[in-house]
């Protein structure tokens, strides 16, 4: 999950370096990294992941003989990234833009919007815009995948998390303030990223963070509201599993069909 325009916040120094150790190039969280190689077999066009982050997905695409393209809103999370592909030895074209503004019409045989990133959005209707946006720039008869994590995943503020970087620096990562907007569906977290050094702490950063939740049927209307069409949804990275309420994702699959003859 990485930065779209929330509004409130965008991946700063710290963040996107711990984003980093902690997702680093290829590592699958629950099986996303081959659920996508699966799903994308065969893909011929350009495929474009909006909030790409630091290549965690986007180089085992591009890996497998992929076109992908990507974007983020985080400088720091491209930088990160542009040297994670030269370390791959691919190229792939990467560059700031954000879901709500974005869009390249009939561009992409297909878009991948894994690990939850449109949760980050700051409301309902800029959701709805980010689809659009996005179904604009796909070709007639290209698809959309999305994923979705339940909200209820949003709410347990878990263990202090640390990653070391090096020998002699640690960053550690722990959420400090919860509050659920049971009516707005939103979720706002404080999150607080330390630097430590040798012992000593050498910087800190606050991020809030804002996160939307949706249900499934719910998320399902909105992507039908936006232009797209027979729309299907899996859990957990199993291609057949039904969306069951305690998965750790749902996986929203759109086409924009082609226009009718005549």
């Amino acid at each position: 999950m990485s930065g779209t325009r929330g509004g409130d916040w965008k991946y700063g120094e710290l963040s996107a370096r711990f984003y980093e150790l902690d997702k680093s190039v290829g590592k699958s969280l629950h099986g996303d990294v081959e659920f996508y190689t699966r799903r994308l077999a065969g893909v011929s066009g350009e495929v474009l992941e909006p909030a790409a982050g630091t290549g965690r997905m986007l180089i085992p695409l591009l890996q497998q003989g992929l076109r992908v393209t990507g974007y983020d809103t985080s400088e720091y999370m491209l930088q990160i990234c542009r040297d994670n592909l030269a370390a791959a030895g691919v190229e792939a074209d990467v560059f700031i833009a954000d879901m709500v503004d974005y869009a390249k019409p009939d561009a992409y045989e297909a878009i991948v919007v894994p690990t939850g990133s449109i949760v980050l959005l700051p409301d309902r209707a800029s959701t709805v815009t980010a689809l659009r946006r996005m179904r604009d720039s796909l070709k007639p008869g290209g698809r959309l995948f999305v994923d979705l994590p339940p909200s209820q995943h949003f709410t347990d503020p878990g263990p202090l998390r640390h990653q070391w970087d090096g020998e002699s620096e640690l960053l550690t990562l722990q959420v400090i303030h919860i509050d659920n907007n049971l009516v707005e569906q939103r979720v706002l977290r404080w999150l607080r990223y330390e630097q430590w050094r040798d012992g000593r702490l050498v910087d800190t950063q606050l991020q809030l963070s804002t996160l939307l939740s949706f249900g499934v049927q719910e998320f399902r209307h909105l992507m039908l509201e936006s232009g797209f069409d027979d729309v299907s949804v899996s859990g957990d990275y199993a291609d057949d599993a039904e969306p069951a309420a305690d998965a750790s994702i749902w996986t929203f699959e759109a086409v924009r069909l082609p226009p009718l003859p005549g």
